[in-house]
């Protein structure tokens, strides 16, 4: 009995680590603590944060990098601002960039987000919006609008096997008011372009890490063999 407790504690610490389907903000820096449970809760995972008193990181308005990172393999990614206090309103977020279909499990950098000059010295929350097979999760930073263009931060790289596109989602077009760019519009104004896409891969230990994710299910199923033969015993 003691063994198949064992066997059983081990079996469930590692489904846990594999199968988790939310994601994390790496940059710019989240308001709050991510708490996954909350993650589902707009505007910005169980936040609402008050630009009069959050701390903020600049952010340039020539362009900047996002970076985030998912254990699905298919994520599609809204970015979105708001410099008003109501962030909860739907009519009160911008739409400043397309659409991105993410394939691939890890991080993905998207290092050229521009950001009308207008806005340069105010605040605003930057919120990126996920939709996968669990549903839609948010999460957003606090910026001060500044301006030139931003230096690669070290997080912008893309995971191992990482691809992306875009791809409209009605779902997540229908979370702003204003300023839904498509991908043909984007290409001619020429705020998107293929050398947008970081071409950077990460270290061996993210890639071990999406080997490992990419392998869980077969884990799982090895552990619950190694289950059964352990009850037989």
């Amino acid at each position: 009995m003691a063994r198949l407790i064992s066997l059983l504690a081990v079996a469930i610490t590692l489904t846990c680590g594999v199968v988790r389907g939310h994601f994390s903000l790496t940059y710019p820096s989240p308001v709050g603590e991510l708490n996954e449970d909350d993650e589902g809760t707009g505007p910005c995972g169980g936040y609402t944060p008050d630009l009069q008193t959050v701390n903020t990181t600049d952010f340039h308005v020539g362009g900047d990098s996002i970076v985030v990172s998912t254990s699905h393999p298919q994520s599609h990614w809204l970015y979105r601002i708001t410099t008003g206090s109501a962030a909860a309103a739907t009519e009160n977020w911008t739409q400043v960039y397309p659409i991105v279909l993410q394939s691939g499990i890890n991080s993905y950098c998207q290092p050229a987000i521009t950001i009308p000059e207008e806005l340069i010295g105010q605040k605003a929350i930057l919120s990126i919006v996920g939709t996968a097979t669990d549903g839609l999760l948010y999460q957003c930073a606090a910026v001060k609008f500044v301006s030139g263009t931003g230096s690669k931060v070290d997080a912008c790289t893309n995971s191992t096997g990482v691809t992306a596109s875009f791809e409209n989602d009605s779902e997540l077009a229908g979370l702003v008011g204003q300023g839904n760019p498509t991908d043909d519009e984007s290409a001619s104004n020429g705020s998107v372009t293929a050398s947008s896409i970081p071409s950077d891969t990460p270290g061996a230990a993210a890639a071990t890490y999406g080997l490992v994710q990419g392998f869980g299910p077969l884990i799982i199923v090895g552990f619950m063999m190694v289950l059964g033969t352990g009850l037989m015993v």
